[in-house]
């Protein structure tokens, strides 16, 4: 199939470029999306695995998202949070002391979930909890946790995009990776003192 090796020569010479700016630009791009939301998160992490391998590609990627999400969800406690709530008191919105009190309280599994799915946009989730009264500890822990099962499911789909186009059955995988996320949070939830 013509288009098929059209996109693998495409994805080869992106790759190459990759390499040519080291691990440090991999991680800056990861760390720039959870800044800002509208860059492909998914072709970013696939290229860092398609470019530095499969560990230090996912580590690359790992550590820049959780620590571009922990800078958004710190400047937007630190900056806008009082802010906020003044203007929200101002304003009496019942919806929006609705949603912030329920991502408050929020349980950690279904953080985590959120976490790990790779339709949430980050920087949405991390502005709404920096917004938001949930604790340091909940969020980052829940952040740690989930975000590597997204970016396995963003490293999976993308440097098997060809194959995933063909076989379903990788579809089936990255549901079974997100239900056992959650497992792991639950386990880890009975050991650590999250909320």
């Amino acid at each position: 199939m013509d288009y098929i090796r059209t996109i693998e020569i495409f994805i080869d010479k992106i790759v190459a470029y990759m390499v040519s700016f080291g691990p440090l630009g991999g991680f800056l791009l990861v760390f720039l999306e959870s800044l800002l939301s509208p860059l492909p998160l998914g072709i970013i992490v696939g290229l860092n695995i398609l470019s530095f391998g499969n560990i230090l590609g996912f580590f690359i990627s790992y550590l820049g998202c959780a620590l571009g999400s922990i800078t958004v969800f710190t400047a937007v406690r630190g900056l806008f949070k009082e802010k906020f709530k003044i203007w929200n008191a101002k304003k009496e919105r019942p919806s929006l002391n609705k949603w912030m009190n329920k991502l408050s309280n929020i349980k950690f599994t279904t953080l985590v979930v959120i976490f790990a799915l790779p339709v949430t946009p980050s920087v949405v989730v991390n502005v709404a909890g920096g917004l938001s009264d949930i604790g340091y500890r909940k969020y980052f822990l829940a952040l740690l946790i989930g975000k590597p099962a997204m970016l396995l499911i963003y490293a999976y789909i993308t440097t098997t995009f060809v194959d995933a186009l063909k076989n379903p059955i990788i579809f089936i995988k990255v549901f079974v990776l997100i239900i056992l996320t959650y497992v792991i949070s639950k386990i880890i939830e009975k050991f650590v003192k999250v909320e």
